[in-house]
């Protein structure tokens, strides 16, 4: 079992350290080390995370600690935003990282869970991803919770050219209840 909480700007330093740490463990094969180092400054840098934190109107995030207090994981989800391909407006879920040391233990299920019901609970109809398209097991986990295909998009890094995979959620009859 995980505890989750909505960050501030008092987590700056815990987002920024789980958050390299989660994107090296999961994607260091896809990026240069320059390539990395320039991806991490401008997601994870704490000019940039404290920004982010200011407009909780416009994002939020959620921190995971483990039953020991450590942090494990996070999410970001980004308000009202239309989903790529369809333009249907809906909550990104633009980020969700657990360490691999945390795998396995269903925190994912968890983090994703707390997300939902935010959403939900906001009133907002979708909830959408996108989501590598060579992350095969990613896309299970997010079709076993629900999600749907709904198409393809390009993304690349400095050393390749991958493609993502965008998935939606409706939220309708949740948002309803």
């Amino acid at each position: 079992m995980i505890t989750l909480r909505k960050a501030t700007t008092a987590d700056i330093d815990t987002l920024r350290e789980v958050g390299c740490q989660t994107y090296r463990e999961h994607f260091s094969t896809l990026w240069s080390p320059a390539g990395m180092h320039g991806f991490l400054e401008q997601d994870f840098s704490s000019s940039a995370l404290r920004q982010s934190l200011e407009l909780p109107g416009k994002h939020a995030w959620f921190t995971a600690f483990d039953e020991q207090g450590n942090a494990v994981g996070f999410a970001k989800v980004n308000w009202s935003v239309p989903a790529p391909l369809t333009g249907e407006v809906g909550a990104e879920l633009q980020k969700i990282y657990l360490l691999k040391s945390a795998a396995g233990r269903g925190y994912g299920k968890q983090l994703l869970q707390c997300v939902r019901d935010e959403v939900a609970q906001r009133g907002e109809h979708l909830l959408w991803l996108d989501v590598l398209k060579t992350n095969v097991s990613a896309q299970g986990f997010y079709e076993a919770f629900g999600f749907r295909r709904t198409g393809e998009i390009p993304f690349s890094t400095d050393l390749a050219d991958i493609g993502m995979v965008v998935m939606g959620l409706q939220l309708k009859q949740q948002a309803q209840r």
